[in-house]
């Protein structure tokens, strides 16, 4: 079983508005309204792959209640802590005619010390029945910067493989407790480290410097060009198939996802082998949620087809 856990998650609405103007009035064609936040992603594609998912986290109010009916309609156990406040909401404005994003975030309610500590109870009981722990996304307002630290531990000590996509504070006090697998983006290795990762030999020893921190592996998100893969013995490029782009909100989230899924079928500690297995699977799936406008979709014939198109440079 996989368990994610979303600390700061949303609901994503999708607005789709051709020709869209700053300090105009924009109409807007269409709306998607999905069950939001990066972890909550990561639990739609690795269901759609075929694992059994538990997603957790902090939810409230009636947005809250909206992503948590929408989890358990697709099948994904949503097991979250409560808490005062209504659940944030994140928009997501495509206009295609200019082949154009642009995501506003709404920071999320604060959570207390009583909601931190439940989380954290319900953190070690999921744990105890799970392969694979994911760990996505900002953290709310109210949490000390080591709370992944902190969980990653819970889950360690359970012994869960742990994978962190987080960024900025957590995402550096977070590393420090070793998670399995760390997957950052350029500029969040880059700060992470202080280290330049514009080209693949700096961000190789970029990565180095993850791994001297005991993470087995540091998977960097190249966008288009796949990612970079650093273990302790080896490093590969992992190169997506050719696609006509939809959407790349989310395929972070789908990488993330198809990793887990992976792992979590596999069902043993992964081989060298085996894990570039999983980041080319997790690659895929990536590379099929970019055919959809919304996150956390992708079909799984074509992640199949995708799969055998993947490409693994070894460097």
């Amino acid at each position: 079983m996989i368990s994610t856990f979303t600390l700061n998650a949303a609901v994503d609405k999708v607005h789709y508005v051709d020709n869209f103007q700053v300090d105009k009035v924009n109409r807007v064609g269409e709306v998607i309204t999905e069950p939001g936040g990066k972890g909550n992603n990561v639990a739609k594609v690795a269901h759609l792959l075929g694992s059994d998912v538990i997603a957790s986290g902090f939810l409230g109010g009636d947005t809250g209640q909206f992503v948590h009916k929408q989890l358990l309609k697709r099948g994904i156990t949503s097991d979250p802590v409560w808490i005062t406040g209504q659940t944030r909401e994140a928009f997501n404005i495509i206009d295609r005619s200019k082949g154009t994003q642009t995501e506003i975030l709404e920071p999320g309610p604060e959570v207390n010390l009583a909601d931190w500590e439940e989380l954290q109870a319900r953190a070690k009981t999921l744990a105890d029945k799970s392969s694979v722990v994911c760990f996505s996304g900002s953290l709310p307002r109210g949490l000390s910067t080591n709370a992944y630290a902190k969980l990653i531990q819970t889950a360690k000590a359970a012994g869960a493989l742990t994978i962190l996509d987080s960024s900025g504070d957590s995402l550096f006090y977070g590393i420090e407790s070793a998670p399995f697998i760390c997957k950052p983006n350029r500029d969040e290795l880059a700060l992470l480290t202080g280290k330049q990762s514009s080209s693949i030999e700096s961000a190789i020893i970029a990565a180095r410097s993850v791994i001297n921190k005991g993470v087995e592996l540091v998977v960097v998100s190249l966008d288009k060009d796949g990612s970079l893969v650093v273990s302790e013995n080896w490093v590969c490029q992992v190169l997506p198939p050719k696609i006509e782009v939809v959407n790349t909100v989310g395929c972070g989230d789908a990488l993330v996802g198809g990793m887990a899924n992976y792992l979590d079928l596999l069902g043993e500690k992964p081989s060298s082998c085996k894990l570039i297995e999983a980041v080319a699977w997790g690659t895929a799936a990536a590379a099929s949620n970019a055919l959809y406008p919304i996150a956390g979709h992708l079909s799984v014939v074509g992640v199949k087809e995708m799969f055998k198109q993947v490409t693994i440079k070894h460097l």
